[in-house]
């Protein structure tokens, strides 16, 4: 028996009713199941350039966030170098340069071996390797920016190292007479002590000179070249005493004293038995004198001063070379290169910021530097420092004046070291600060992102309830159109009657 024409009728509307349920239970569910509203941007309707902004600049911030990361990594790798170079030192100046360091010939050679380690274990912070690039190189990050401490000490055939260097230096300052380039001589009862040139930059320089109380007539400095005169026309009371003050190559000054005795001794003239006689025995005591100090304290300032110009030379800006070969009576300086003289800095070497030299885009319109170099003030003073016993030759024909430059070597490093840790801390404090602006940015842009993020999941993400209760309601609306299609479609004329 067939069914009634409005059951067939019924039939087709209630099936594509049926289906479109079922499309409607399937998208809720793919929602349910994926949090999602759409798995297309089609089926965001009109939000879908809303959501597309946000994501393109949360895909910034990604990108930024990489960038900060690794900016965060590289000045970490810097600022360890640096914290591990400043405890290096400050063992350094409690252990080799200590105050109680015998500077007996073993203690002497104790000394300069552990400092010629020393100064390598520096020098292999400076070569710090960050992930295939070196970070205290600057701008030429794919070699190392430091060479090796022998290569520096010792140099190579052809090429001075610092030894040599430093060796050329003193000669230079001592001159021919040993003397420091100055002369002392005198003219009846006048004795003048007389630099070699006004515009010598070697030697020592006359400053002033002091007679205590006023009971020796003293003058100068005049004239050219320079002199200071003492004058002996009355024969000076018996402990009476003048000074002279000398300036030495690294910047220092030093203080001669001589006292009228009537006794030989050390910084002491003789009292002769006329003014005539005391003045000579005035320029045996006053070369007697200026020898000393030219070999103990302008020979430790003279290394001091090589030391610092050779480690302030790099591959664009090597260090000068005294004119030779005779250094003794050298008026000048020439031009040092690669050819002939160790560069120990092998990285970037220009006026502008050493942090400049990398930067890192940490943000929209937000960049922060990286750089570094092994050759920015705190870290070539340091070394300077540490190289002094390490490189310097002491006398060996004299123990006591072996023991002299030895302490006053040790004195000028400790005083170098002194100057060098503002130097690196400023470094230092350039590093960190840069470090703060790179975790602010950070946190800045993380807190940005959980907008961004809460901001798309408004727009894409699908209410979880509100899908659930919508989900039962369909499979309800489906089952019940189910039953009233199957009655529908057993529905004849018997059972209609």
């Amino acid at each position: 028996m067939t069914t009634i024409g409005a059951g067939n009728g019924w039939t087709g509307y209630t099936s594509t009713s049926i289906r479109q349920v079922r499309d409607d239970i399937d998208e809720a569910s793919r929602r349910l199941s994926s949090g999602k509203v759409s798995q297309s941007y089609v089926g965001l309707g009109h939000n879908v350039s809303r959501s597309l902004d946000l994501r393109a600049r949360l895909a910034n911030l990604e990108i930024y966030d990489d960038a900060a990361t690794i900016a965060k990594t590289t000045l970490g790798v810097a600022g360890n170098a640096i914290n591990s170079f400043s405890k290096s030192l400050a063992q350094i100046e409690t252990n080799s340069l200590s105050f109680t360091n015998p500077p007996d010939s073993n203690g002497r050679n104790s000394t300069a071996s552990s400092l010629r380690s020393q100064l390598d274990l520096l020098l292999s912070y400076l070569n710090t390797d960050d992930g295939g690039t070196y970070a205290f190189g600057g701008r030429q990050g794919s070699s190392a920016p430091a060479l090796d401490a022998t290569t520096i000490l010792d140099g190579v055939p052809g090429k001075a190292g610092l030894k040599q260097y430093i060796a050329e230096r003193q000669t230079a300052d001592l001159g021919n007479n040993g003397l420091g380039r100055l002369s002392v001589s005198n003219t009846g009862t006048t004795v003048s002590i007389a630099q070699e040139s006004a515009a010598l930059p070697f030697g020592f320089t006359l400053k002033s000179i002091s007679s205590a109380s006023g009971l020796i007539p003293v003058s100068g400095p005049s004239g050219t070249p320079p002199a200071l005169n003492v004058t002996l026309t009355n024969q000076p009371p018996a402990d009476s005493t003048f000074s002279i003050t000398l300036g030495l190559p690294d910047g220092t000054t030093m203080d001669v004293t001589l006292k009228a005795a009537s006794t030989v001794g050390d910084n002491q003239f003789l009292l002769g038995a006329t003014p005539a006689d005391t003045a000579n025995n005035l320029v045996t005591a006053l070369t007697t004198s200026l020898s000393t100090a030219a070999k103990v304290q302008l020979s430790s300032a003279s290394a001091a001063k090589a030391a610092q110009d050779f480690f302030a030379g790099s591959t664009t800006n090597p260090p000068q070379r005294i004119a030779g070969p005779n250094f003794a009576t050298a008026t000048g300086f020439v031009p040092g290169s690669a050819s002939d003289t160790i560069l120990w800095y092998q990285g970037t070497d220009d006026t502008n910021d050493p942090r400049n030299d990398r930067y890192m885009q940490i943000g929209n319109g937000l960049t922060i530097g990286v750089g570094a170099r092994a050759n920015e003030k705190g870290f070539r003073e340091a070394l300077a420092s540490v190289s002094l016993l390490a490189a310097t030759s002491l006398s060996t024909t004299d123990e006591q004046i072996a023991i002299k430059q030895f302490n006053d070597l040790r004195d000028r490093a400790r005083s170098g070291l002194s100057t060098a840790k503002p130097d690196l801390t400023a470094s230092s404090v350039s590093i960190a600060t840069n470090q703060k602006s790179v975790k602010t940015a950070i946190d800045d842009q993380a807190a940005l992102k959980s907008v961004l993020n809460t901001a798309i999941g408004q727009i894409e993400d699908a209410p979880m309830e509100e899908t659930a209760v919508t989900l039962t309601n369909l499979q309800t609306r489906l089952q019940a159109m189910y039953q009233l299609t199957a009655k529908l479609s057993s529905l004849n004329l018997a059972n209609f009657l």
